[in-house]
């Protein structure tokens, strides 16, 4: 992959919560640094005693997480994929950049299901030796947008020890019924609570993403899904479901409020 000019996005010690600067290559008119992705590392670097010995970052994309992550002195090697092949290079430069390229690997993978056969050997040799997982994914496509989160959750089984954590992004407007029920849904992980939160912040509707996310949830209420759970940007201690919060915004132009957030999933 070759950017005909070559974009640079810097985080401090202090966005990186104690874990040094770290710099990301990106192209022209991106960036890789989302607000659930600053909310994730908060996460890593506040949380870092939790920490250790092999990891795997899920959906790598330009590798950030993993870089964050192999700067804890007690992370030995990170396994990053992506199934976007630009993506797994961009990884790979940004851990030479930020010179982690000893303690991390990356590979194009589906899911935990790798294309090649040599990376498939190597991840399959992780098995029930991998102490973490971070995962901040996206929203899943026709469906309750949520599957992605369950998808990391099941496949996490095969390759955690006992003791295991994942740091999993799951944001606020999903609704608390979705994350009590991933115990039921992927059994064998307890929630452990939430490791980094933004305040109320607004769900920008100007962004063709989440607009489209916000208008799948309300597809999804309507077939009679669980509902979704935003702050009523107007009255933000009053809740808002998905449908309610797309007609509040069709009518006032005024984007529903949620919050970043990263979770804790422990494996027993």
């Amino acid at each position: 992959m070759e950017y005909t000019s070559i974009h640079q996005t810097t985080l401090g010690d202090d966005a990186t919560y104690g874990l040094g600067a770290i710099t990301l290559q990106h192209p022209p008119e991106t960036t890789p640094i989302t607000p659930a992705t600053y909310i994730s590392i908060e996460a890593i670097g506040v949380h870092k005693h939790l920490l250790h010995g092999i990891g795997i970052d899920w959906g790598c994309g330009g590798g950030c997480l993993s870089i964050a992550a192999s700067r804890i002195p007690e992370v030995n090697r990170i396994i990053g994929f992506d199934i976007i092949e630009d993506n797994v290079a961009t990884a790979i430069k940004n851990a030479r950049l930020n010179k982690v390229e000893a303690k991390t690997k990356f590979m194009r993978s589906d899911s935990f299901d790798p294309f090649s056969d040599t990376d498939r050997r190597e991840l399959e040799s992780l098995k029930e030796k991998v102490n973490f997982i971070l995962a901040n994914p996206p929203s899943s496509e026709n469906d309750d947008g949520f599957e992605y989160r369950r998808i990391v959750l099941r496949g996490a089984r095969e390759y955690l020890v006992s003791g295991g954590y994942v740091f999993l992004s799951i944001s606020y407007q999903y609704g608390i019924s979705r994350i009590t029920n991933l115990e039921n849904d992927v059994p064998g992980f307890h929630h452990e609570g939430i490791l980094a939160t933004t305040d109320c912040v607004p769900f920008d509707l100007a962004r063709p993403d989440l607009m489209h996310c916000l208008e799948s949830y309300a597809l999804e209420e309507d077939r009679g899904g669980l509902e979704y759970t935003f702050c009523n940007p107007l009255q933000p201690s009053e809740s808002l479901d998905a449908r309610a919060s797309l007609k509040l915004f069709n009518q006032t132009q005024q984007s529903p409020l949620s919050r970043w957030q990263t979770h804790l999933f422990r494996y027993s």
